[in-house]
């Protein structure tokens, strides 16, 4: 749009305004004035043709008062121009301009979230490698250095469900870039304390920010990756955490040999504090934030709620309470994940917790140094079983994660069979079991989260993550003290039975969703070959006229019987674009969509 008068530029009053990072762009170059915000001023004086075109919007027209008008004119006619509306429905490859802009601002977001998620387990593993230094220097037993373990699940639970109503209520930017920051302060403080009775509550509050991490991810990537991809791209960024989980161990286990146990926490806290200016400097909200269209909208896969103009659950959002009660507490399908997610982090928990005293006392390997090679592949395995489990839901089963979480429990329970009976003697054989129990494990432990995402609306995102994460982690707590006590009780088969029991109670809860996320199929009625009645008043041997319900009918050829046909729906785009083109179902005409036509 033209910004500016000729009356008011031979008055020498007229400025010029454009709005960064919306999507509009000059045809006679950039333009050269003061940046003010998000906008740019250029002082009043001789006025160049500057035209802004944005994306196919109508071009306007605007004067703004130089600095001695009146600040109430001014505000209002900026206030015009702030809501001058982006090109809310351009689709992929419409603009080549929209498609490079969305592509950088996807990639930034998906790197700045996977090291920041990556920095969270920095800061969640770091009293897990430093504890034997610390029990060394301190004289701590090892029972005092369980209580300090065991408050840790049950705050980290219940964070994530407070914080994630309270990051769809708030920005996601701030609340992901706060709690890294926080989680790096308290691990700074803890490697100052020398009192058990300081670091209990230490540890705890870190499991109360360790909550800010996951539901804010979550949101970000329901936000900018569109469903048919959001498996592929969920599936790589859980495997931050393994990246994590990996890097720790060297850089606590060198920080404690080399500078005392107390570095163990202090380098990694530090390390936190500054990815979180990192994260809140280049992650964005939602796409609206930098001008571009809905994931949705731009993938082409926009549904009724997400097409521009409809009623935004963001705008007229309630409260909290109402949020969480309306799209998360009433919906019996988050339910059914949360039990579900219950069982298979007891799972999770159970094998990465226990697996290498059940190799030391069980199957009596050597050492613990042995114990935790053949242990290490669990973590390599849960990689590759999350990028496999993601890929396998987007591209063979086209969104669903259902059927595919049901398959990896199968395969967590064969493993655990296999792990159960490989003898201790057979080393390699017994990393590959416990290398096929991280690869199974560790994909419905991502899907079951991906699938609780996709089934609320987009506002209670975080609520759901939430919901999910602290039943989850309730599940988790029961595979410490309660499951030691069945092992003590009953020896280490009821451990692997117990397990074998909750993955497949996992999988019985969700049997009933097993065609969620399945297209909707019209079940068109089949109309009964009956012989035709002679109506009376029509002579032998002519035609029978079509009655409705009865007659007989053959397949309609034009549709094969499917009650629509293919067409090309052709229209303008964008000015880059003489027209785009896409195939729609519309009603075949012959046989008016039953997909059988009266015999002749």
């Amino acid at each position: 749009f033209v910004l500016g008068s000729a009356e008011m530029a031979a008055e020498g009053r007229v400025a010029f305004v454009g709005v960064g990072g919306s999507g509009l762009r000059a045809d006679s170059g950039g333009f050269v004035g003061e940046r003010v915000g998000r906008r740019w001023r250029r002082p009043a004086g001789k006025v160049r043709d500057r035209r802004c075109r944005s994306m196919g919007e109508a071009r306007m027209t605007a004067a703004i008062p130089a600095d001695g008008e009146s600040a109430d004119k001014r505000s209002a006619i900026m206030k015009e121009v702030d809501d001058v509306p982006v090109n809310l429905t351009a689709i992929e490859g419409s603009d080549p301009q929209i498609d490079d802009k969305y592509r950088k601002w996807r990639i930034r977001t998906f790197y700045s979230i996977f090291i920041g998620y990556a920095t969270f387990y920095f800061t969640r593993n770091s009293f897990t490698y430093t504890a034997p230094g610390m029990r060394a220097a301190l004289g701590l037993s090892l029972e005092q250095l369980g209580v300090i373990t065991s408050v840790f699940p049950l705050c980290y639970g219940f964070s994530k469900l407070i914080s994630g109503v309270l990051s769809d209520r708030f920005s996601t930017r701030m609340f992901l870039a706060f709690g890294l920051a926080m989680t790096g302060i308290i691990n700074i403080l803890f490697g100052f304390q020398t009192s058990l009775m300081f670091m209990i509550p230490l540890w705890a509050l870190n499991g109360v920010f360790q909550g800010f991490g996951a539901p804010p991810c979550a949101k970000l990537l329901t936000t900018w990756y569109a469903k048919s991809e959001r498996g592929t791209w969920w599936g790589f960024w859980n495997t931050s955490h393994n990246t994590g989980g990996f890097f720790i161990p060297l850089v606590a286990g060198y920080c404690v040999r080399a500078f005392g146990w107390q570095y163990g926490m202090i380098v990694p806290g530090s390390i936190a504090i500054v990815m979180s200016f990192f994260l809140y400097n280049r992650i964005r909200d939602t796409p609206g934030d930098v001008g571009l269209p809905p994931v949705d909208v731009f993938k082409d896969e926009a549904t009724p709620d997400s097409k521009p103009g409809a009623k935004k659950a963001s705008k007229e959002q309630g409260s909290a309470w109402k949020t969480l009660k309306t799209h998360v507490i009433s919906n019996p399908y988050i339910w059914l994940l949360a039990v579900s997610y219950f069982f298979v982090y007891f799972v999770r928990q159970g094998v990465s917790s226990w697996a290498h005293i059940f190799l030391l006392d069980f199957k009596m390997v050597g050492n613990a140094q042995e114990a935790a090679f053949r242990v290490s592949g669990m973590e390599i395995g849960g990689l590759l079983g999350s990028l496999t489990s993601g890929w396998a839901s987007d591209r063979m089963m086209r969104g669903r994660r259902i059927p595919v979480i049901i398959l990896w429990l199968l395969g967590v329970m064969t493993s655990l069979v296999g792990f159960y009976y490989v003898p201790g003697s057979w080393r390699y054989v017994s990393w590959l079991s416990v290398f096929c129990i991280g690869f199974f494990i560790y994909g419905p432990q991502m899907l079951v989260g991906l699938a609780g995402a996709e089934i609320v609306d987009k506002s209670a995102v975080s609520s759901a993550i939430g919901l999910l994460g602290w039943i989850a982690y309730l599940g988790a707590s029961v595979a410490g003290f309660p499951l030691t006590k069945i092992v003590t009780n009953f020896g280490w088969g009821a451990y692997v039975a117990s397990l074998l029991f909750f993955s497949a109670i996992a999988v019985v809860l969700l049997l009933p969703m097993w065609r969620l996320g399945m297209p909707d199929t019209k079940v068109k009625p089949v109309p009964v070959a009956v012989p035709a009645a002679v109506p009376e008043g029509v002579p032998a041997g002519k035609p029978v006229p079509a009655m409705a319900g009865a007659g007989e009918f053959r397949d309609c050829e034009k549709c094969a019987t499917t009650g629509f046909i293919i067409k090309m729906d052709c229209g303008p785009a964008t000015p880059n674009q003489a027209m785009s083109c896409k195939f729609i179902e519309v009603p075949c005409i012959n046989c008016g969509g039953t997909g059988h036509v009266p015999l002749e």
